[in-house]
């Protein structure tokens, strides 16, 4: 049976992942694998002492204001060759929901095939928008503003990129002591964004195995277009992508303003634990961000019936015996509440509102 990883199985763990999964994981998750205390978040399987099953269930909470919600990112799920289709994953998997349940996680998350994650509740959810910025747009683009870029090292860059972070209003709790590994996850490289004076406006995180912008944080974000140019030219880039999430509204404005193309892609694969916390935490976000439609819905949920009430910025979710207008499986509920094309049911209140969550990940927070 699965058991939680110990100190002293470090070593091996780190081994068998790396085994596993042909990559050097101190090098692609450091904000895990550079710490052998990090041990204390997996759960192995064992044979005869020796590790042949392993998964991470990683802690974490997205903040708005002053909610939150509770997260548990599930990742490193890994069986030796010779121990598969032997039920081994399912059991990590079910060692990886009581552990979620145990930290008081509203929502689970993960990436991975849809195929392996789905039987386990996990399902492509949320919304990411990848942005094209063309070869042709930088070759001809004439810029308000020069920027130049200088790689986040020092200890004084660190925190200039955490004070930056730190000031959106939707975001993922990041560890301060682990944020200078966390920004280079998935071989991401994290630059400052310096303007004329070689004052610091913000930071961008670059992923040049997709060559994409995958995170971009500035003070003014009506700089983007001239930043994501100036650092295309730098780079000696044709073309860039640059990647948000749908709570950066202000953001998302000004990539449409210049993007030549764009596509919205899932942002990761999700399994709610918590219903009600994370229909109302995120329906409150989303009304800070734009206006909702007032009204009151009921939904069945499994076995749980909710009502939603919305008033101008007020939400609530409360449990009811009242009729169910819609009703929904768990999984299709993480569908319906997630996902841009939810709204095509016969409720024109569910259909106004949907998707209820603008939930999303930025990479360097995915495990």
């Amino acid at each position: 049976m699965v058991e939680a990883a110990e100190r002293k199985d470090f070593e091996e763990l780190l081994k068998f992942e790396n085994k596993t999964f042909k990559i050097k994981f101190e090098e692609k998750v450091p904000r895990v694998y550079a710490f052998s205390e990090s041990t204390d978040i997996h759960g192995v399987f064992k044979v005869d002492g020796k590790i042949v099953g392993g998964i991470c269930v990683l802690p974490g909470e997205f903040r708005f204001g002053n909610e939150k919600l509770v997260t548990a990112g599930i990742g490193s799920v890994a069986v030796s060759k010779s121990f598969r289709d032997r039920g081994i994953m399912k059991e990590l998997m079910e060692f990886a929901g009581k552990r979620s349940e145990e930290l008081g996680a509203d929502v689970g998350y993960l990436s991975g095939y849809r195929l392996r994650y789905e039987r386990f509740g996990y399902v492509p959810s949320g919304i990411k928008y990848v942005f094209e910025v063309t070869d042709h747009f930088v070759s001809r683009c004439k810029t308000k503003e020069n920027f130049s870029f200088s790689p986040v090292q020092s200890e004084k860059d660190f925190e200039t990129a955490e004070r930056f972070y730190n000031s959106l209003p939707a975001r993922h709790l990041r560890e301060h002591e682990k944020f200078e590994k966390l920004l280079s996850m998935w071989y991401s490289k994290a630059l400052l964004v310096l303007d004329e004076n070689g004052d610091a406006v913000g930071y961008l995180i670059y992923k040049k195995d997709e060559n994409a912008v995958s995170e971009l944080i500035l003070s003014d974000n009506a700089k983007a277009r001239d930043v994501l140019v100036s650092f295309a030219r730098a780079k000696k880039l044709k073309n860039i992508f640059a990647w948000a999430c749908d709570f950066q509204r202000e953001l998302l404005k000004e990539l449409l303003s210049f993007g030549e193309h764009y596509r919205i892609d899932c942002a990761c694969s999700l399994k709610i634990f918590n219903f009600r916390n994370f229909i109302e935490k995120m329906l409150r976000l989303r009304v800070s961000l734009s206006p909702l439609v007032s009204g009151s819905l009921v939904l069945k949920i499994g076995e749980e019936t909710l009502k939603i009430t919305v008033d101008g910025k007020n939400v609530s979710v409360t449990e009811t015996e009242e009729t169910a207008e819609l009703s929904f499986s768990k999984t299709d509920a993480t569908i319906a509440l997630t996902r841009p094309e939810s709204a095509t049911t016969e409720n024109a209140l569910f259909n106004a509102w949907a998707p209820l969550c603008p939930f999303g990940i930025f990479s360097v927070d995915e495990v």
